[in-house]
């Protein structure tokens, strides 16, 4: 009986250390602003920066000039205010999200995101090296769309929240062929911790634009609004999930 009242201590110091790491880990996104932070401060939007201050202008006059129309396009009935935080260094925008693990993620394509309705971002000025000062700049909106539809349809799929974001926000990929292999049914289901990280890895930004562009070249934007606040296909579109999904590989293979 000693060994194992020995095995139990151990184990159960195991879950503590791993709970320990974990709070730990997370101590970064408690808060989201600092003490040296500024705002620019607008109708539809509010923006924080650090030093950054024309880039992070140039993102608030973008954001506070789209916000009303990408409201109204996911058909929203009442104002949202949207707080958006630009942070001078990409490392630090990421700690916001996932904490101190973020330098064994390997996350050089990820420059924004959101917290609910609040919105994290990259500095324009600092785009890191998988973009550049405007694709993060219009990397807002697309942000801007996630904080939106958080309100919409809390349950709203990631393929498809991130399809209406790079949708609305103009993040067009050109020729869909040269991304290689198309996601199968099953990924475009993805969700999860880890999701992020494979929706990217199989072109998930890309092939989710065209998506939500096939459903818009076939059926109507209303269709796509009634689609974005229920997530029923049939109601909004009298096809399946699969014949949907079909539909759109038939769209992008010819």
């Amino acid at each position: 009986m000693r060994i194992y009242k020995v095995l139990f201590k151990i184990f159960i110091g195991f879950i503590l250390a791993f709970v320990l790491i974990a709070l730990i880990n997370f101590i970064p996104t408690i808060r989201l602003a600092n003490s040296t932070m500024s705002v620019f401060v607008g109708d539809w939007v509010n923006v924080y920066y650090e030093t950054e201050k024309e880039a992070a202008r140039d993102a608030f006059e973008l954001a506070e000039e789209r916000a009303r129309e990408l409201a109204e396009l996911l058909g929203l009935t009442e104002k949202e205010n949207i707080r958006i935080y630009i942070y001078d260094k990409q490392r630090t925008m990421q700690t916001k999200k996932y904490g101190y693990i973020v330098p064994f993620l390997g996350l050089d394509w990820h420059i924004g995101d959101n917290i609910s309705t609040d919105v994290i971002l990259t500095s324009p000025a600092n785009p890191g090296k998988a973009h550049d000062y405007n694709s993060v700049k219009n990397a807002v909106l697309h942000e801007i769309v996630h904080a939106y539809n958080h309100v919409l349809n809390e349950d709203m799929t990631y393929w498809v929240d991130n399809g209406l974001a790079g949708y609305l926000s103009g993040q067009n990929p050109g020729d869909i062929k040269r991304y290689g292999t198309i996601p199968t049914l099953e990924q475009t289901r993805i969700k999860g911790l880890t999701a992020p990280i494979k929706f990217a890895d199989f072109n998930g930004y890309q092939y989710s634009y065209s998506y939500i562009e096939y459903l818009d070249n076939t059926y109507s934007w209303d269709s796509i609004k009634a689609f974005a606040q229920a997530g029923d296909y049939e109601a909004a579109f009298g096809a399946s999930e699969e014949d949907i999904y079909n539909g759109w590989l038939r769209y992008i293979t010819d």
